[in-house]
């Protein structure tokens, strides 16, 4: 590591609404790196929260951005904006660094690399989570994004399906094509350089800016001892809400640029016949449970066999919405996330 001196400042970008609860967890984790707090800042581009997450923003010292858009991804571009740090690290109120040298760990490549453009973490299933969350933790991704993906869907995996351009002990360098890039977006804990400016195609959709990311040329690194840990859902009913609300957007767009749809373009063709697949693939019920007797081997732990049961539900939500949209039936979508 360089000496204080010539080490970056960074910005953490948070977006945020009524995010009282996951919170002060986000920013002690921050606040408490082993690196110079004078050179870490932290932007919290919020939507509006009525609960305590500005107070507790300001607390930590943070900067407040406000969104008017509420949704995250705007939220993102805003704080954007204003951010002063050589490199921006993309963190949610539900992420937490998972050890304090986290940040040494994810600016390794970058000081010691030319080209990096991308720094990418590892997600890991919070041990104090619902038993659903963590099945979550460990795929990376939801069961469709998973299945469509493949190897592809998890850095863990990148190495099966990629070349790396570098490998050491403490990351790998890929250099990715956009026609078959790996999922990753900008957010939990995915970190960029200050030059690169989140515009256009990717303003409503982390994913789609990852792709932008890899089209602008570049080494991605991956750092798997950076673990970041994820309190995507509480449990099973909160995420068939929280995906329902994603399939509706998908067909209705009624926020612009978000979702699945927006990035087909850019799947090879055994991706796009995979899109096709996953609900027979579901409703099978066999194919998935034998995947999750392979991943609860893998990862040797039985939250893996909630694969099935996620498979079906994901796969009727996408039923019941394209159906519905099909038949000109209109559904309401509120302007948040999984309500």
């Amino acid at each position: 590591m360089k000496s204080i001196k010539k080490l970056p400042k960074v910005s953490f970008i948070i977006p945020t609404l009524n995010a009282a609860h996951f919170l002060p967890s986000c920013l002690n984790a921050i606040r408490t790196q082993e690196y110079p707090q004078d050179k870490i800042e932290i932007i919290v581009a919020d939507g509006g929260s009525t609960d305590k997450t500005i107070s507790i923003a300001q607390t930590a010292g943070a900067i407040i951005v406000s969104n008017p858009d509420i949704i995250q991804e705007p939220g993102k571009t805003r704080a954007i904006e204003v951010a002063s740090g050589e490199v921006l690290f993309f963190t949610d109120a539900d992420n937490t660094l998972a050890h304090s040298h986290w940040l040494n760990c994810m600016l390794e490549p970058y000081l010691k690399e030319k080209n990096v453009a991308g720094l990418l973490p590892q997600t890991i299933p919070p041990p104090d989570s619902s038993s659903f969350n963590r099945y979550l933790g460990y795929l990376f991704t939801d069961p469709f994004t998973w299945f469509v993906y493949g190897n592809g869907a998890n850095p863990v995996d990148y190495e099966k399906e990629y070349i790396p351009y570098k490998k050491t002990e403490d990351y790998t360098l890929y250099q990715f094509d956009v026609r078959n890039h790996p999922l990753f977006g900008l957010a939990q804990g995915v970190g960029t350089t200050s030059s690169f400016k989140k515009k256009g195609m990717g303003r409503n959709d982390d994913i789609l800016s990852g792709i932008q990311l890899i089209a602008k040329g570049g080494l991605v690194a991956y750092i798997p001892k950076a673990g970041v840990y994820h309190y995507h859902v509480t449990g099973y009913s909160q995420f068939l809400q929280k995906y329902r609300w994603r399939i509706r957007n998908n067909f209705l767009q009624k926020i612009k640029g978000m979702g699945f749809v927006n990035r087909e373009q850019y799947l090879n063709t055994q991706r796009r016949w995979k899109k096709f697949m996953f609900i027979p693939y579901a409703f099978t019920g066999l194919l998935p449970f034998i995947d999750a007797l392979r991943l609860t081997i893998r990862y040797k732990d039985i939250v893996m066999l909630w694969h099935p049961l996620a498979c079906i539900g994901l796969a009727f939500e996408i039923l019941n919405e394209g159906i519905k949209y099909k038949l000109g039936i209109k559904s309401k979508l509120a302007s948040v996330y999984g309500k």
